[in-house]
């Protein structure tokens, strides 16, 4: 009984937290430690690389495992007012458009040129899918956060429109994959790959969940999807973008502003998982029959201090 207590959504959540936070502190001391700026090789063979990739997917899968064992308590997404998840989707959704903003202005200097900020610029039709995509998401997270702020279900007259989440995780995934995954360490290009690859995976079963498909699965497997996108995404992509205020400028092979909006998509599923664990869970029916049963039990019993008076 202890066990399976243990084996909830929300201690799920505390130790995807600690995943993402332990992870991004030995990346953070790797790259500060144990790596040549000049060259780009570790100067540790690459163990402290190798630690934070295992940190990082041991507490993703075991929290995977939790959410997997507790999934008969997952129920029907239920919409509550959260300005906190309004607000993130808020910022999620601006980082996305100003990356479509950049992007556009690099490749209109890319046109004129030929130089680029980006190495995907010279496959156009890609490069230009992943720009509309990035601007098409950023306004639908816009319209989200709405009804984030209202309590409702933005998505609940068209339900298809989050499919555009699923596009823009389809071309980053192609991006990284083809153009950004040519680190000469395993290590970084599996950061990148699976943690784009995760994190289509959550935006797809999170389109369902919206659309009110089969809610109790596409939960589940938002939150066991959602979960490696949050530690591998951060832990990668935090840690770079932390390297710059302590002086040391490296993005990895992802541009910058492609990791930003990443990592606000990430942020984005966390903050959701939180909210959705808090509303749309079911508590087990023994904890449930177990209040009840104290419940009756306390208005059964005689109220303290009152006496016994016979006629």
């Amino acid at each position: 009984m202890e066990k399976l207590s243990f084996m909830n959504a929300g201690n799920a959540l505390k130790l995807t937290c600690v995943g993402f936070g332990g992870g991004v502190l030995l990346r953070t001391i790797q790259m500060l430690y144990y790596f040549d700026y000049q060259t780009g090789f570790y100067k540790d063979s690459g163990f402290m690389a190798w630690c934070s990739l295992i940190f990082a997917l041991l507490t993703s899968l075991i929290a995977g495992i939790m959410c997997f064992c507790s999934r008969r308590y997952f129920g029907a997404y239920v919409p509550r007012k959260n300005n906190m998840l309004g607000v993130v989707a808020a910022l999620s959704g601006a980082a996305l458009i100003a990356s479509a903003a950049l992007q556009a202005v690099d490749y209109q200097r890319f046109l004129k040129t030929g130089a680029s900020d980006y190495d995907s610029a010279e496959r156009g039709v890609i490069h230009i899918a992943f720009l509309i995509a990035c601007f098409l998401f950023g306004a639908v997270q816009l319209f989200a956060a709405m009804g984030f702020f209202q309590g409702k279900n933005s998505f609940q007259k068209v339900p298809l429109l989050y499919l555009v989440a699923v596009v823009w995780g389809i071309a980053y995934l192609i991006l990284v994959y083809m153009f950004y995954a040519k680190s000469s360490s395993f290590v970084e290009n599996f950061f990148a790959v699976f943690g784009g690859a995760s994190t289509l995976l959550s935006l797809c079963y999170l389109c369902k969940l919206f659309a009110g498909v089969d809610e109790a699965a596409a939960a589940k497997r938002v939150f066991v999807g959602g979960i490696f996108s949050v530690v591998l995404t951060v832990t990668y992509s935090f840690s770079n973008l932390a390297l710059l205020l302590l002086g040391k400028s490296y993005s990895g092979e992802i541009p910058f502003m492609f990791q930003l909006s990443s990592l606000g998509v990430s942020v984005y599923l966390l903050v959701f998982l939180m909210t959705y664990r808090k509303y749309s869970i079911h508590r087990p029916a023994k904890d449930r029959e177990g209040e009840g049963t104290a419940e009756r039990e306390e208005k059964s019993s005689p109220r303290r201090g009152r006496r016994f008076r016979p006629n």
